[in-house]
């Protein structure tokens, strides 16, 4: 008769750990095969599996069960680190073993404390018992947090909540619904309609406080205008589809900080790009125009954008064009740049920055690129003087990849030859 030795006494548990996760990376079907291995596998495996949890109206009654056995709430809920609910509309408010269930799940994760993303969707924050709002702010310390499909009574509710959040690093929110009755003193007594409310998708990344945002918000008529610039300055990029450009652009106003507008190498979308009126938007900070080919087709315009701005905002502009051995041809365009920007409204330009694309499969040698910078610096000489003129090339051509392939070859074959002497060991590379 063969004697069973569980794996536990033969091998350490990080050995074992590799083993579980090596097999499970093959074929993710093995986490039920290695569950009935052992005791400590069987753990192993359940925290592998529930790393993240669906928590619906189906899966809570089944989820908090496990919480009644010792052995299921140790293995299950100790691995877990992304909770997705599911609200129902109503939010589980008719169901009373729905709502303790839920309860139950959210408190022991918040006491356990390893959460680290959380995404809620179609939650009715009118409807939803306060009991369960408490019990996910609990859930404080997470990094992440997604609100999809949620109603709120206001928009300070909206805030209110996300604030309990202090370590966010990532938002995603998108379809949030507010009523706003309050938002414009000039409409009192005037209700809200759900159908007037603000609605907006926004994301915010970044590992230090909104580092990156970006926000698509269509505006409830109700919102104020010092609402809207509160938005704008907190960095917020606005956006949304038009066809009418130049109205999205008037709309937008002094909300605009950020504007990006390239050529996609269309005659008839020049000339569209050069009706674009920018006159109102006075708080333009950072323009980027780029075309897709050598710097003279720009001249179609570009100097009709530049020509519109009327405020004195303007910190950084960015010019991309692709890379030409003929720059010298473009002189003209490129005084006539010159000559515009010595106007009064971009005297306080901090950046002037030109971008040179690829063109195709040809890389510009030093000399070339040496001439392209001296034949800006000669067409824009007051602005070379103070020293915000800079200029951007194509990373390293492609085919200096085996070069550096053989370097690095080099190199391990050197490490792999003193190691062996020291330790020997061999290593092969990946």
């Amino acid at each position: 008769m063969l004697e069973v030795i569980s794996p536990s006494i033969c091998l350490p548990s990080e050995l074992q750990y590799l083993i579980i996760e090596s097999m499970i990376d093959i074929d993710r079907g093995c986490l039920w095969a290695t569950s009935f291995v052992c005791k400590d596998w069987r753990v192993c495996s359940y925290q592998r599996a529930f790393t993240t949890v669906f928590l619906s109206r189906r899966s809570i009654p089944a989820l908090a069960s496990f919480l009644e056995n010792t052995f299921s709430r140790l293995a299950i809920f100790s691995g877990i680190r992304r909770i997705h609910i599911l609200g129902d509309g109503e939010t589980f408010h008719s169901s009373q073993g729905q709502r303790n269930g839920l309860l139950k799940i959210l408190r022991y994760l918040a006491q356990i404390g390893n959460i680290s993303d959380l995404v809620v969707e179609n939650f009715d924050w009118a409807v939803l018992d306060p009991a369960i709002a408490v019990s996910l702010e609990l859930l404080k310390p997470i990094g992440r947090l997604s609100i999809h499909r949620a109603f709120f009574t206001n928009f300070f509710q909206f805030s209110d909540f996300v604030a309990r959040f202090y370590s966010l690093r990532a938002f995603d929110f998108q379809s949030i619904e507010c009523s706003a009755p309050h938002w414009d003193t000039g409409l009192s007594g005037k209700s809200c309609a759900r159908d007037d409310s603000g609605q907006c998708s926004v994301s915010f990344y970044g590992a230090s406080r909104m580092l990156d945002k970006k926000l698509t918000w269509v505006y409830s008529k109700y919102a104020s205008q010092e609402a809207k610039q509160m938005l704008s300055f907190y960095g917020a990029q606005t956006s949304c589809n038009s066809t009418d450009a130049s109205g999205l652009l008037r709309t937008l106003g002094p909300l605009l900080r950020r504007l990006e507008i390239v050529s996609p190498e269309n005659a008839v979308a020049d000339a569209i790009i050069a009706s674009l009126d920018v006159s109102m938007n006075s708080s333009l900070q950072y323009l980027h125009l780029s075309s897709p080919n050598r710097v003279i087709t720009l001249i179609s315009w570009l100097p009709s954008i530049l020509l519109k701005i009327t405020s004195s905002n303007l910190k950084r502009l960015h010019i991309s064009f692709s890379q030409t051995r003929q720059i010298h041809l473009d002189r003209p365009f490129l005084k006539e740049v010159a000559k515009i920007l010595e106007r009064p409204q971009f005297q306080e330009l901090e950046l002037i920055e030109f971008n040179i694309t690829g063109s195709g499969r040809v890389n510009l040698e030093g000399v070339a690129k040496g001439k392209i910078i001296d034949c800006i610096r000669s067409c824009l000489p007051s602005w070379d003087k103070r020293g915000i003129l800079a200029f951007a090339f194509p990373s390293v051509n492609r085919e200096l990849q085996p070069l550096f392939n053989k370097i690095y070859s080099i190199v391990l074959w050197q490490l792999e030859a003193h190691l062996r002497v020291l330790i020997g060991i061999t290593i092969s590379a990946i």
